[in-house]
C-alpha cells in the first residue's frame, strides 16, 4: 500500500511539474512575441523620426531664410507634414519609454513633441495659409516670406539642426530618403533609444513652447 501510494505521489508531482513547465515555455513564447511586437513598433517609429528630422534638415539648408524669399510650396507642406511625424513618432516613443518603465516624468518630458506640433500650426496657418491648425495642405501657389516668418523659420532651421545633429551621433547610417541599413534591435535592446530621446528632450528648447504658435 505504501508502494502504491509512493507511485501516485511520484506521478501526480510529475504530472505537476510537467503542467508547471509548459505554462512557463508559453510565458516565454508570449513574451518573447511580446516583445518582437514592441521592438517592431518601435524600430518603425524611431525610423520614421530620424529619416524627416534629416529630411527637414536637409529642406532648410536651402534657403537663406531672409525677408521676400520665396519657399517653394512643396517644401512648406513636406516641412509641415514632416513635423507632424517628429511629433506624434516623438510622443509614441516617449509613452512607450514610461510604459516600460525605461524613464520617468523626471528623466525626459515631452516637451519636443509639443514644439514639433506648434512647428506644424505656424506653418499650416502662417506660412501656407490654412485656417485648420495642423493642415498642410497647399493652399497658395507661391509663399513669399515676410520678416516674422523669415525670422521664425531661421530659428526652426536652427532648432531642427540640432536634432539633425543628435540624430546623426546615435544612428549615423541614417539618411533623409531612409534608414535601412540601421540594426534598429540593437538600437533598443542596448536601450540607446532611450538615451537619444533623453538628448533630444533635453535639447528641445524648453522657451521655445508656443513660440511657434501662431
Amino acid at each position: 500500500m505504501s508502494n502504491k501510494r509512493c507511485t501516485i505521489l511520484i506521478a501526480v508531482a510529475s504530472m505537476f511539474l510537467l503542467i508547471c513547465m509548459l505554462l512557463l515555455y508559453k510565458t516565454v513564447q508570449e513574451n518573447q512575441r511580446y516583445e518582437q511586437f514592441i521592438s517592431t513598433q518601435l524600430s518603425e517609429s524611431l525610423s520614421a523620426m530620424v529619416t524627416v528630422i534629416l529630411a527637414n534638415d536637409e529642406i532648410l539648408q536651402q534657403y537663406n531664410l531672409s525677408e521676400g524669399e520665396n519657399l517653394l510650396p512643396e517644401h512648406a507642406t513636406n516641412l509641415c507634414a514632416n513635423f507632424t511625424t517628429v511629433s506624434t513618432k516623438y510622443n509614441h516613443l516617449l509613452d512607450a519609454a514610461l510604459h516600460l518603465n525605461k524613464v520617468n516624468n523626471a528623466d525626459i518630458n515631452p516637451v519636443l513633441g509639443n514644439v514639433a506640433q506648434d512647428i506644424t500650426f505656424f506653418l499650416a496657418r502662417s506660412v501656407i495659409g490654412n485656417d485648420l491648425l495642423g493642415d498642410c495642405n497647399l493652399s497658395e501657389t507661391t509663399i513669399s516670406l515676410d520678416a516674422v516668418q523669415s525670422q521664425k523659420i531661421a530659428e526652426i532651421r536652427e532648432l531642427n539642426n540640432q536634432w539633425s545633429g543628435i540624430v546623426k551621433e546615435y544612428v549615423p547610417e541614417a539618411t533623409a530618403i531612409g534608414v535601412s541599413d540601421v540594426d534598429w534591435s540593437d538600437m533598443i535592446h542596448d536601450k540607446m533609444w532611450i538615451q537619444l530621446l533623453e538628448e533630444l528632450s533635453g535639447d528641445a528648447g524648453q522657451s521655445r513652447i508656443n513660440h511657434f504658435f501662431n
